[in-house]
This record gives C-alpha cells, structure tokens and sequence, in this order.
C-alpha cells in the first residue's frame, strides 16, 4: 500500500511540475506526429505528464485517484509505473501508425484507461462482481465514444478536442499488460516447479 501511495504521488509530482512549466513544457514532451518522425521517440511516453489546462490536470488527476480507489485491493499490490510506462508507450505507438493524421497529442486520459481496464479484468478474472459492473459501464462508455465522440461539456472544460482513440487504445493496452504480465507470472511459476 505504501508502494501504490508513492509511485501515485509521484505521477501527480510529476505532471504538476510539467504543468508549472507550460506551454514550454508541450514544446519539448507533447506528442507530435512529426517530431516523433524525426526520432524525438520520448513523445510516445513523456506526452502522457502534459496538460492543456489546470481543468485538465486536475480532472486526470482526479481520474487517477478515483481509478486506484476503486481498484485498490489490486493496485496495492502490484507496481504501478510499469503500467502507466506501457500504456503510454502502447498509446503513442498505435497513435503514430493508425492515426498519422493525428498531429498533436497530451494528456493522461488514455492511461487512465489503461489502468482502469487493467482493473477491470483483474477483478473479472478473481470472479469479482465488482469487475463485471464496472467493466460493463466502462464499455458503454468506450462503444459511446467511438459512436458519438466526446461530451462538447469535456471539449469546453479542457480547451481541447478529446482523442476518443487514446481512450479506445488505453483501455486495450490495460489488457495487453494484464494478459502479458499473468502469462509471465504462469511460465515463472511452471519454471519453478520443473526444477
């Protein structure tokens, strides 16, 4: 628990410091489609600690807080950094080969998707009722998005467009890692009990 409590503070340290030194900030870390070409590669993660707007960060951070609340009895006990590292490089991959219309890029929203999915199918895979609600709320509101996009009320708030397919792609990326990190965790297992 003390673990999950530092490493949340630390992203919040982070992107609030990141925030203090906006717009300049975006300049260098934001991702950008055409930097990333020119092989400015830390976009794909660093993108993920900008904001466009106090509303914003505020809003993700709350997001953040709210999202580990609701997953505690999984998140105590895992590290969350590798996480929050593979959904932002896993977001900014696919941006970068599925969207090369998408020119500009900032914010942890799509992580948050991750983490969240991430949650959802531990729980679901612990038989957690818990899971099955929450997992079926979070996606009607991903098939919402992708039908309707984002709430104009979100677009207002955060002084930008919202890019429903961070979200999309976040939330898959939260299952990759499940998937991969349970498989993993398996193959060491039968390791062990080979020797």
């Amino acid at each position: 628990m003390r673990s999950l409590i530092i490493e949340t503070a630390l992203i919040i340290l982070i992107t609030a410091v990141v925030y203090l030194f906006e717009p300049q900030a975006s300049q260098l870390l934001a991702y950008y489609h055409t930097g990333i070409t020119q092989f400015d590669l830390w976009r794909l993660i660093s993108a993920t600690f900008c904001h466009t707007n106090f509303n914003h960060l505020a809003m993700n951070i709350a997001g953040l807080i709210i999202t580990l609340f609701l997953f505690i009895d999984t998140f105590k006990n895992i590290k969350i950094w590798p996480l929050i590292l593979f959904n932002s490089l896993f977001i900014g991959i696919a941006l970068f080969f599925f969207e090369p219309e998408v020119i500009w890029y900032v914010g942890l929203s799509g992580v948050l998707h991750g983490v969240f999915s991430y949650g959802v199918v531990a729980d679901i895979s612990n038989n957690d009722r818990w899971g099955y609600l929450l997992g079926g709320g979070f996606l009607v509101k991903i098939i919402y998005e992708q039908v309707y996009g984002a709430q104009q009320s979100t677009i207002d708030l955060i002084g930008a467009p919202v890019l429903v397919n961070a979200h999309l792609y976040g939330a898959l990326a939260g299952v990759v890692f499940y998937i991969t990190k349970s498989l993993l965790i398996k193959k060491q297992a039968e390791e062990i009990n080979e020797k």
